[in-house]
């Protein structure tokens, strides 16, 4: 996933669909630090929405970075699976540390104490890009890409004609 952030004081009418506009400063070194937090296995139960119904909320992380390219910040994430907006938490998250709402180093204490009401709140759902999905060590970044269905590609041979 990549979370996306207009990060600059006048909304940019052509991104507001794609972006989340957060117009006050944010410091991207502090919330960099901050998602470095995410990285291993732990229990995101803090970074889940209330009442979901799965009962394993444990979760590794592989890669968590924040960057800057102009008025936009990224919030990349990898992992091997991803609770209901736990990205969007994450990144609301990061957004308190990176105005200075939270210290870097209590994110580990918000997984370590597993309470939803101690992370920051839920981002909005424009910026949250899922960039694609790994099965078995294969990136699968276009739509059927990866094929290892026998039956599927017999049904495309058949309607090939071959």
């Amino acid at each position: 996933y990549v979370y996306k952030i207009w990060n600059c004081s006048v909304r940019n009418p052509f991104l507001t669909d794609q972006l989340y506009h957060f117009k006050y400063p944010l410091d991207v070194n502090l919330m960099d630090q901050a998602a470095k937090a995410f990285l291993g296995e732990h229990d995101f139960s803090a970074f889940c929405s209330s009442g979901s119904s799965v009962q394993d909320h444990v979760r590794r992380i592989t890669q968590a970075d924040v960057t800057r390219e102009g008025n936009i910040v990224l919030f990349s994430v990898t992992g091997n699976g991803f609770l209901y907006n736990m990205v969007r938490i994450i990144a609301g998250t990061l957004v308190e540390v990176g105005r200075g709402a939270f210290a870097p180093s209590e994110v580990k204490e918000m997984l370590e104490q597993k309470e939803r009401g101690r992370a920051g709140a839920t981002a909005p759902p424009q910026g949250l890009v899922l960039l694609g999905i790994v099965y078995d060590g294969q990136a699968d970044t276009e739509r059927g890409q990866i094929q290892k269905d026998t039956d599927s590609s017999r049904m495309r041979e058949d309607a090939d004609g071959r």
